[in-house]
């Protein structure tokens, strides 16, 4: 069972995983990157963190869900991973949606990065 979550995961990414800001449709909801985090400023529920020049957000409500805003200076900002964690009766899975108004390489590098880091999650649980 480990097995076929990884596996869907590692699909579910692929799919979801880079949209470039000249894509339709939003995969957010929002059509630029300032748009999303201006949107988590308003929202009371929302906690901050600034790690290695990142600005991280977690929403605990209604899903857990963490937006990682990169740096300036980063190769694919502007640009935003939101992953959010979904528990089912068949497992946890993570949903992972990429905004990035970058160059198309940067903004893959991005999301294969993040690809990599959530299946390390998932291997070490």
């Amino acid at each position: 069972m480990k097995r076929f979550a990884l596996s869907f995961l590692a699909a579910a990414l692929v799919l979801a995983g880079h949209v470039h800001a000249q894509d339709k449709p939003r995969p957010l909801g929002y059509a630029k990157v300032a748009d999303a985090l201006a949107a988590l400023e308003k929202n009371p529920d929302a906690k901050f963190s600034h790690p290695d020049g990142w600005t991280v957000v977690t929403v605990q409500k209604p899903e857990l869900a963490v937006w990682s805003f990169v740096p300036k200076g980063h190769d694919a900002y502007p640009a935003v991973v939101r992953r959010i964690v979904r528990k089912t009766d068949k497992g946890t899975f993570v949903e992972m949606k990429v905004l990035c108004e970058a160059k198309q390489e940067p903004c893959r590098r991005l999301a294969l990065q993040f690809q990599q880091l959530t299946a390390q999650m998932q291997q070490a649980r």
